[in-house]
């Protein structure tokens, strides 16, 4: 699997910007917010759920990448119990070197030396910090950074860095997995700052038979 392209198929070139997570349904969030969320938030769609404003989620991609790429890859671990997340999860650890995990997260994994899955980390990011619970509040305990996704429904907490997102669907879940793979990728100078890996966003999401 080459890195680099500047084009998924013929002569079509990717640019990660607001239409291409828009085409993914990034910015569809819940019939709930709160507080913390307020701030992600642009509008009200008819229908009664909130729109997450997709210059934020951007902003926060990058920052996140930037950060991210300052670490080893084997310093950081990708993980989410969520099953949309599975494929999107094997296909950026592939790319980055990032240790993954998906299914149910052990107790003790991150704060029990002794266990055989131990994993000695530097940095956790999970899809969404509230369904990951047993990994967020490992993580806390080991004073071991998080970055996750928010929905609209979220209330932040633990998280040190939120990048509010649709962390619920599998086109979503897939376009920002895809995306932060690419930024660190560029960050770390594997890219260059107009290209993409040649994996399309597709190959990011779990497939119906694997459901």
């Amino acid at each position: 699997m080459s890195v680099g392209s500047e084009a998924v198929s013929g002569e079509e070139k990717i640019e990660i910007n607001k239409e291409l997570l828009l085409k993914y349904r990034v910015h569809l969030g819940r019939n709930i917010k709160t507080r913390f969320s307020e701030k992600f938030i642009y509008a009200i769609h008819p229908r009664g759920f909130y729109l997450i404003d997709l210059t934020k989620t951007l902003e926060r991609l990058k920052v996140a990448a930037k950060f991210l790429s300052m670490y080893e890859p084997e310093e950081i671990l990708v993980f989410s119990g969520r099953e949309y997340a599975a494929r999107a999860l094997e296909m950026m650890s592939k790319l980055t070197g990032f240790k993954y995990m998906h299914g149910r997260f052990l107790p003790g994994t991150l704060t029990n030396y002794i266990l055989d899955t131990h994993q000695e980390i530097s940095f956790l990011l999970v899809i969404d910090h509230t369904y990951d619970q047993q990994a967020v509040d490992e993580a806390v305990k080991a004073r071991i950074p998080i970055v996750s996704f928010v929905d609209t429904n979220s209330d932040g907490a633990f998280v040190d860095l939120a990048i509010p997102a649709n962390n619920k669907g599998k086109f979503s879940i897939a376009a920002l997995l895809w995306v932060l793979t690419v930024l660190i990728l560029r960050e770390k100078g594997i890219l260059k700052e107009d290209e993409v890996i040649d994996v399309p966003i597709e190959e990011f999401m779990v497939q119906p038979e694997n459901v």
